[in-house]
């Protein structure tokens, strides 16, 4: 078995930002007390950042574990997936810029109506991959052309 959990370093500026668009958008609302349409904009803004955070909580709480039978991931909610149930792998990449660099990966592994989704700032984020592949392929599961893709760029295909 192994275990595998998001690094704290890895989440620190995601605390950072929701922190700070917290306190930049709660702060106003305090100090300036404007009209309410645009409390109402600050106020969706700062639930935004709050929901950010929770998600940074939750990936920081977040562990996933492989084994022979299947994945599983412990953390605000539990979900196991056996290797012989799942029914969809996909591995997404994402990039916030126009030249393709400095994005992430995600993997989706569904079986029925249980999904566990990590992203590649996990650690061994490959190995969890690999495992999940020899599943995939093992259940003869299709795989579209970018997940392919986004295999090759992993060295796994």
């Amino acid at each position: 078995m192994s275990i595998h959990r998001y690094p704290p370093r890895s989440l620190s500026t995601d605390y950072y930002r929701a922190s700070g668009g917290i306190a930049v958008t709660l702060l106003p609302l305090l100090v300036i007390r404007p009209d309410w349409p645009v409390a109402l904009i600050f106020l969706l803004v700062a639930a935004l950042c709050g929901y950010f955070f929770y998600r940074t909580m939750e990936r920081h709480r977040l562990v996933i574990g492989l084994d022979d039978e299947g994945i599983f991931a412990r953390g605000f909610n539990a979900v196991e997936i056996r290797w012989t149930d799942m029914s969809r792998f996909h591995l997404n990449y994402y990039t916030l810029r126009r030249d393709r660099t400095g994005g992430w990966m995600e993997l989706v592994v569904r079986a029925g109506d249980k999904t566990i989704k990590i992203d590649s700032r996990l650690e061994d984020f490959v190995t969890v991959v690999r495992r999940a592949h020899s599943a995939a392929r093992q259940n003869r599961l299709p795989m579209t052309p970018i997940t392919q893709a986004n295999l090759m760029a992993l060295r796994i295909f």
